[in-house]
């Protein structure tokens, strides 16, 4: 046993440096897969954890969920079929890869001292990460940039209007008696954007890169009604008497009081729409579609409606707590999302269809997201100015 313990070492050190021969790498993956060997690997990622940082607080590893993805093992009683998305190294490889990144282990590579200049000549012109902003749009037409050190302008606007700007936050107040007609803004998140908004009522909207929303400065009427586009995430404010309702691309989206998510950006397959809390009815025409918590539907192309159960919500809403959360995603949707959020431009060298899952942080230069996928051994990235190559070796 001792044997394969110091073969695992080995193996496990030549695939963090990114070393790996083909053959190695399918004998790495191979060790992984038998029993026993998650304490082992485990003992590997913590030694070299307590090499970089001595005393360090030790991270927590799902090692279970990422065993199970890795070995492909199915569910108690055999239910429910493993989706075989991609032969089983190359999953094995961003499982390991990108869980232990979310967890510390991308230290190494940030840390390292004698980086391979290849990597820095691919990498030379790195990207920084996106960040609090966004454009307001008042109803006489009046566009307002919203960024730290900007609040100059919206300091009159808080003064007349009651507005609150808080740190990547708008606020509008609740308003009084108003039975006039709705007065509406915009806000605007561009590429490489984000930020909050709560409603008069105290709803609170996150806006994802690219994404916007249209609303009344105050709710008059029977109902509560917005327009979205892009991704936003919300928790609307219960009122049993003023329905809330979303409108996104001829979708109507009807709550009383709920937390979900929308993504409806023009260049995914379907509008998807994610229930966290309450219950929600996704119309559009004479489709209609009610979904429980931990349900999603999606709008596809055709017009027509499916359901997804036990979606993994936590990985749909990563995005507001400011993590890229990626679980069995393909590597076409995880360049839609560096797309947006680094506003960088994606061009593809050679067909690719590598798959991947974990999370990693949302506040990293593009280089260290890339870095990460590239341990798989399945893509190699290169970034001029604000283009990404992505192409497979």
């Amino acid at each position: 046993m001792t044997g394969i313990s110091d073969r695992l070492t080995y193996l496990y050190r030549k695939y963090i440096d990114g070393s790996c021969t083909e053959t190695e790498l399918q004998e790495f993956f191979e060790y992984v897969s038998k029993p026993g060997m998650r304490e082992k690997l485990e003992a590997l990622a913590d030694a070299h954890l307590e090499n970089i940082h001595p005393g360090a607080e030790e991270p927590a590893i799902d090692w279970d969920y990422m065993y199970n993805r890795v070995t492909r093992t199915a569910p108690a009683g055999g239910k429910r079929k493993v989706k075989q998305l991609l032969a089983w190294p190359a999953i094995a490889a961003a499982s390991i890869v990108i869980l232990m990144a979310a967890t510390g282990v991308y230290l190494l590579l940030k840390e390292k001292p004698h980086e391979p200049e290849w990597t820095h000549s691919r990498f030379k012109n790195d990207i920084p990460p996106g960040n609090s902003k966004a454009v307001l749009t008042l109803a006489n037409g009046t566009s307002i940039a919203l960024y730290e050190g900007n609040s100059g302008f919206l300091s009159g606007l808080e003064k007349t209007k009651g507005l609150k700007l808080n740190s990547g936050e708008l606020i509008y107040p609740a308003p009084g008696s108003n039975t006039g007609k709705a007065v509406y803004n915009t806000l605007t998140t561009p590429r490489g954007g984000q930020f909050r908004l709560v409603l008069p009522d105290g709803t609170r909207v996150w806006l994802n890169a690219a994404s916007s929303i249209t609303y009344p400065v105050a709710f008059t009427g029977s109902s509560r009604k917005v327009t979205v586009t892009g991704e936003v995430y919300l928790e609307v404010t219960p009122d049993t008497g003023k329905p809330f309702k979303v409108i996104v691309n001829g979708m109507e989206i009807a709550v009383l009081g709920t937390c979900f998510n929308i993504n409806a950006y023009t260049d995914e397959p379907a509008i998807s729409t994610t229930l966290l809390e309450g219950a929600v009815r996704v119309s559009r025409g004479d489709n209609t579609q009610v979904l429980q918590p931990g349900q999603q539907v999606q709008l596809l192309k055709d017009g027509t409606f499916r359901l997804q159960q036990d979606t993994d919500t936590s990985a749909v809403t990563a995005w507001k707590n400011g993590m890229f959360a990626f679980n069995d995603a393909d590597i076409a949707s995880i360049m839609r999302q560096v797309n947006r959020w680094y506003d960088a431009e994606i061009v593809y060298t050679s067909s690719v269809t590598q798959h991947f899952m974990g999370s990693i942080p949302r506040d990293v230069p593009v280089s260290k997201l890339l870095t990460m996928l590239e341990l798989t051994g399945r893509l190699k990235f290169r970034i001029e100015g604000r283009k990404i190559f992505v192409t497979q070796p």
